[in-house]
């Protein structure tokens, strides 16, 4: 070989070899399983698990293997460290996942926003490789259940604690935008709470549940819904058990749901795991009536599949 063909195969070579090893990151770092770990075997957790893997069976293109560990099984979950993306299920299971190394990608399930936001300050997390799909639904989709719910409603009340008071101007903002006046009271100790309630109730339409733990609780429950019923008031709650406990309706997202969104995020994510979304709210949801109520204050309500269909297709153009 001719040393100005040898100089020309050399520089050839060294720019293969540039190239490869600007590819090879990216696909070194791209993971080949993903790490599902919760703190308990709940029906919620199981019926997660299950939807998560039926999600990654209808993308024959994707090849990740699914892994589940219940906590405590610290050996198993440093595994997930190599080359895995973790999906914590739970707040326990969120912190034992953030003291993970930072490289490994973690994205949290059924935490609230502010919960996810102490774990990551707490463990100094990044965004970018951390992340949540979080419980809280959006304010406007609230809105719009109580507007198809109750659609004379102008003033909507809320109680807010030490957790939740930092939501105050979203409520409003999102109030305003359906047509809605939003009074809020403080609750700054548990000797507040029913005053504040009654408060409320007399000069609010209804009152809408914002989950904050020193308020709404297993034993606040019946006290706050046996009062509104006094004052002949709809309750909007968050959750399935609290409208099953007396509350009139509530926007909630299924584990099914959720696991949904999260094999979305899993597949798009697969190749850069450093470039996971921001925390986000449920993509998708249902809503759950309490028909009995409704009946015992003389409220009419429209067929549930047509209030979530109109739900629905208020909830795109809000996001267009």
């Amino acid at each position: 070989m001719s040393g100005h063909k040898k100089n020309l195969f050399n520089r050839l070579l060294a720019c293969v070899m540039l190239a490869l090893a600007c590819a090879l990151p990216f696909y070194a770092h791209a993971y080949t399983g993903v790490t599902i770990v919760m703190s308990v075997k709940t029906p919620a957790n199981l019926e997660f698990v299950d939807q998560f893997s039926a999600e990654l069976a209808k993308r024959k293109q994707v090849n990740l293997r699914v892994n589940v560990i219940t906590l405590p099984d610290a050996e198993r979950l440093v595994i997930a460290e190599n080359s895995e993306l973790v999906i914590a299920l739970g707040v326990k299971a969120l912190e034992a996942a953030s003291k993970l190394k930072h490289s490994t990608p973690v994205l949290g399930v059924f935490t609230p926003l502010p919960t996810f936001n102490n774990v990551m300050e707490k463990s100094r997390r990044d965004l970018g490789n951390f992340s949540a799909i979080v419980m809280d639904q959006p304010f406007a989709r609230q809105m719009s259940l109580i507007k198809q719910v109750l659609p004379v409603a102008q003033r909507i009340g809320v109680l807010l604690g030490p957790t939740s008071s930092q939501y105050a101007e979203y409520l409003k903002e999102a109030g305003e935008k359906s047509g809605f006046n939003v009074l809020e009271e403080k609750v700054n100790q548990e000797g507040d709470l029913i005053p504040k309630l009654k408060k409320l109730l007399d000069s609010s339409d209804a009152i809408l549940a914002i989950p904050d733990p020193a308020i709404y609780s297993r034993e606040t429950a019946q006290p706050i819904l046996l009062t509104s019923y006094r004052y002949q008031k709809l309750i909007f709650g968050y959750s399935q058990s609290y409208v099953h406990a007396g509350a009139i309706a509530a926007v909630f997202s299924s584990s099914k749901q959720l696991a949904k969104q999260a094999a979305e995020i899993a597949f798009k994510s697969q190749q850069a795991p450093n470039e996971l979304p921001p925390p986000q709210k449920p993509k998708y949801f249902s809503i759950l009536l309490n028909y009995q109520v409704a009946r015992s204050l003389n409220i009419p309500l429209m067929d549930e599949d047509e209030i979530l269909k109109n739900m629905l297709e208020s909830d795109v153009n809000e996001a267009m």
